[in-house]
């Protein structure tokens, strides 16, 4: 696999298999629906979308990781959208896409490799929550997977990662 850029941050703690950085905000297009929980239709839409499918019909370069998070409200697929665009991405086109910023600041994060799934996410999840609660880390929002690879890689080689804001108490 060749490179991708990836949002800048700083690893403040490592733990493995654990990590505590220091991330700077950055843009993401972000897929949600409250009724489709497969990511097929939502990295479809995205892959339209950095394709050529936005109002600058600009084509954009891949990026990693592809963000994922579930909640009450529904779900979120998110592509972490090239730096040399700035805090200007070309705009959607699909009314099920947006803009979003993903704000600098201070995340947990449990690495692990292999195909994930819903099981697997929120064992990592549980983990890095008692990690969290250990190293007196306050949680903010809800987790977030990241996903580094395309599906057609063998699970071994997969790296993925779950990822919770902590709070900023200053």
């Amino acid at each position: 696999m060749g490179y991708y850029e990836r949002p800048e941050y700083e690893v403040v703690l490592t733990d493995k298999p654990f990590e505590l950085r220091d991330y700077k905000k950055f843009f993401m297009v972000t897929y949600f629906s409250k009724e489709d929980p497969k990511s097929s239709e939502g990295f479809r839409t995205i892959f339209n979308y950095i394709s050529d499918k936005n109002e600058e019909k600009t084509k954009i370069s891949m990026t990693v990781p592809v963000i994922e998070g579930k909640n009450e409200e529904g779900y979120r697929m998110s592509f972490v959208v090239p730096k040399r665009f700035g805090s200007n991405p070309p705009k959607p086109v699909d009314a099920r896409l947006t803009i979003t910023k993903m704000e600098g600041g201070r995340y947990a994060v449990i690495l692990y490799r292999g195909t994930s799934n819903s099981k697997l996410e929120k064992e990592k999840e549980k983990l890095l929550l008692d990690w969290m609660k250990e190293k007196n880390l306050p949680v903010e929002g809800s987790a977030k997977v990241a996903f580094f690879n395309p599906p057609f890689i063998p699970g071994a080689f997969k790296h993925n990662e779950v990822m919770i804001r902590v709070k900023d108490e200053g």
